[in-house]
């Protein structure tokens, strides 16, 4: 078959594509990240498509020539000032659907979410809802596919599980009683291939869910077991101060972590796996088959202790700006700090226009290491700040290498905690 496939570079939809590739599709792979493609397969054309931008059927319509099936796998966790929920799960959804039907597409299968229904109350199941609407009121074999907790290699929300799960406490809103079906992202992927088949050709809305409900908190345990960890303290905490400390996500830079979410838990996520398994034959992969009973690697227990540390460096590393701005401003005695300029060559008038100069430009620093903006380019300028500040007192100064207090030895390992913050943040690019 031609198959459109949007979200070909996500977590769902690349691995869609492969087994879409394995099946022998022709797919015309639509994603913000084509690069990450190429070279795949000759089965697969890359296409750079910006759905935040892709608002009217119009725009889609040259890419559906001779397309017979449309598969919308794009999706996000969270929202950003670049891609907002109503674009990116309704809007742009909806225009696709119409200039499928307009294109003479025969089927278009949606991969939406469990919970996306009529006691929706999340922006995120809002948004979904309204792009799965638009498909059952289309000409059109529609196939709205609802997961649950999806699963697997590259999942963000599974990453952040884990590392809620490596914590010695684990803090469970009312009790961890909350019911969740996680299905691993390979059965995402059988079930959507096999909604391809011409048995498959009355519009439908199925679940597709692991065989039994999990709750929250056993899940949590499940998932540091596999970590190696012994049992976790478990304490319940009233969803109402969970929902308030989620809400300051976004300021550590993980907004998975929202009032949003807190209220999804709460309000479960599972479903009946009579759906999925008539659609593949089989019951689906249970998550203690597939998670618990595979230790974790190396690589993977390294990236669940980072994960919470990142939001910490950050912390870190904007006090030791501010603070340094702070003292150079306030604290420490300006006759001082003009001796230490002097010894490099600064004096007159240029000396407190330096030193306040300077002590701006540290708490400026600071304040947009907390905001988070554009952070790899500014965590390598300041890298490159620090290396200049140490290669000149070096040089002017050389007895503060041997300070007992070590003012600049202790540049070095400041120099690698930026160095290693930005690496991560660079991967979240």
């Amino acid at each position: 078959m031609k198959i459109f496939l949007t979200g070909a570079s996500g977590f769902i939809g690349h691995a869609l594509l492969l087994a879409l590739v394995r099946q022998g599709h022709e797919i015309t792979a639509g994603c913000r990240h084509p690069e990450r493609l190429l070279g795949l397969s000759a089965q697969v054309k890359p296409l750079s498509i910006d759905f935040a931008a892709m608002h009217s059927p119009e725009q889609w319509l040259a890419h559906l020539h001779g397309i017979e099936v449309i598969i919308n796998c794009v999706g996000i966790i969270a929202e950003s000032p670049s891609q907002r929920f109503a674009q990116v799960h309704s809007h742009a959804p909806i225009a696709l659907f119409t200039a499928g039907v307009q294109a003479g597409v025969a089927k278009i299968i949606q991969i939406s979410a469990l919970g996306a229904d009529g006691q929706a109350q999340s922006a995120y199941h809002l948004s979904k809802r309204a792009a799965d609407e638009a498909l059952r009121h289309l000409p059109v074999v529609g196939l709205v596919l609802q997961p649950s907790l999806v699963y697997g290699d590259r999942a963000q929300s599974m990453a952040l599980l884990q590392a809620l799960a490596a914590l010695p406490v684990h803090l469970l809103p009312d009790g961890g009683k909350q019911l969740l079906q996680p299905i691993h992202v390979d059965d995402v992927a059988a079930a959507v291939c096999q909604c391809l088949n011409s048995a498959a050709n009355a519009s439908a809305t199925l679940h597709l869910v692991g065989p039994t409900p999990i709750s929250y908190a056993v899940l949590l345990q499940g998932l540091r077991q596999r970590l190696g960890k012994p049992a976790a303290l478990a304490w319940a905490v009233p969803l109402r101060y969970l929902s308030t400390a989620a809400s300051l996500g976004k300021f550590f830079g993980e907004p998975i972590l929202s009032k949003d979410s807190i209220a999804m838990l709460s309000r479960g996520n599972s479903a009946d796996a009579t759906d999925i398994t008539a659609l593949l034959g089989r019951p689906p992969i249970g998550i203690a088959q597939q998670l618990w009973q595979k230790p974790a690697s190396q690589a993977e227990r390294w990236h669940t202790q980072l994960y919470l540390i990142k939001p910490l460096l950050r912390v870190v590393i904007a006090l030791v700006w501010l603070w340094s701005g702070i003292t150079s401003l306030w604290f420490y005695p300006h006759p001082l700090s003009y001796e230490l300029l002097a010894a490099t060559g600064v004096t007159g008038n240029a000396a407190p226009l330096l030193l306040y100069g300077l002590a701006f430009l540290d708490m400026a620093l600071g304040v947009a290491t907390l905001c988070r903006y554009r952070p790899v380019a500014l965590l390598t300028g300041q890298l490159m700040m620090v290396a200049f500040y140490t290669v000149v007192v070096s040089v002017a100064l050389p007895e503060f290498w041997f300070h007992p207090f070590g003012p600049l030895l202790k540049n070095l390992p400041f120099l690698m905690t930026l160095y290693i913050y930005r690496q991560l943040e660079g991967e979240g690019a």
